[in-house]
């Protein structure tokens, strides 16, 4: 897995920038607080006031239950849409991608 973004907690969500070879994007994921169903994205990704994805609660089965946000990018700039994962650390979180085989 790669690192794409490094983000600290805010009052509500996450604040950080999204950086790979071809983008650098500050970016913040709002909590989704009007969900229509429990499908709907707990958070939207944003660029200033552009949608830039969604993001969904998830956790992890196994010995050690680990809770993180699946996340899906998307934009015009994309070829297409990028899937990744946010993990909180101590002092903030780390967006994640990897490319499937």
């Amino acid at each position: 897995m790669a690192q794409i973004g490094t983000f600290k907690h805010t009052e509500k969500g996450y604040e950080g920038t999204i950086a790979t070879l071809h983008l650098n994007k500050k970016v913040k994921f709002i909590p989704n607080e009007n969900k229509k169903s429990d499908d709907s994205p707990d958070y939207f990704v944003k660029a200033g006031k552009s949608d830039f994805g969604a993001a969904w609660k998830e956790t992890k089965k196994g010995e050690e239950p680990l809770d993180y946000l699946s996340v899906k990018l998307d934009c015009p700039t994309l070829n297409k849409p990028i899937n990744a994962a946010l993990f909180d650390r101590d002092g903030g979180a780390d967006l994640v991608w990897s490319r499937k085989k």
